[in-house]
């Protein structure tokens, strides 16, 4: 399978990776250890999911439409139990480290209007039913999305969520189960829900 990294433990994303291999790019040089690929609708030729050189990962990807895409550059670690969930956009740099139990979503799932969400759980219960995907005929026209970024050399700590149309400087730090909803600068530490700065960092000479 041409682009796929050489080691992978678990048997169930060989699988996985068997079937979707027109939909992901992964260097070889990566390793994907415990890690689950979910692509809920997938399309003929459409990378969902590109992976750069050297990254260590053991989370989730979870593509609930279509459009989702994730991409992770070089020298990456994204721990155990973490999830990226997307229908837009998530975009990772080089250099990145992401803790274990961390949510980074790029979309709010439901409409914060009961109208507009009163049906949801309905269409759910016949998807699954009639698809064995619970969102395959979601509407979604009511749900707001936006992408993520997260720049080089950021440091996120276990248990952080990260929401909707964030960015995330280069260089910055995210303290252990933040919830992230605005921009953070670089090179700073954030922390609490909503995640506030609470240090500059000083940037090295390289």
């Amino acid at each position: 399978m041409k682009s796929v990294m050489s080691y992978i433990r678990n048997i169930q994303l060989r699988r996985q990776l068997r079937k979707y291999r027109k939909n992901v790019r992964i260097d070889k040089s990566s390793i994907l250890d415990k890690a689950i690929l979910d692509i809920r609708k997938p399309i003929s030729d459409y990378i969902f999911l590109e992976v750069g050189k050297g990254c260590f990962l053991q989370s989730q990807f979870i593509f609930e439409k279509d459009s989702g895409h994730i991409k992770i550059g070089d020298n990456v670690h994204i721990g155990f139990g973490t999830k990226l969930i997307s229908v837009e956009g998530i975009e990772i740099g080089n250099d990145v480290i992401i803790a274990w139990d961390c949510t980074i979503y790029d979309h709010n799932s439901h409409s914060i209007y009961w109208s507009e969400r009163k049906n949801d759980v309905r269409q759910e219960c016949r998807d699954f039913l009639e698809s064995g995907n619970s969102i395959y005929q979601k509407d979604w026209s009511n749900v707001k999305t936006a992408p993520i970024v997260i720049k080089d050399k950021v440091w996120i700590g276990f248990g952080v969520t990260i929401l909707k149309g964030v960015s995330i400087g280069e260089g910055a730090v995210i303290a252990a189960g933040s919830v992230v909803t605005k921009d953070v600068p670089a090179y700073t530490v954030v922390r609490g829900n909503p995640a506030v700065i609470v240090k500059n960092i000083v940037k090295e000479q390289e």
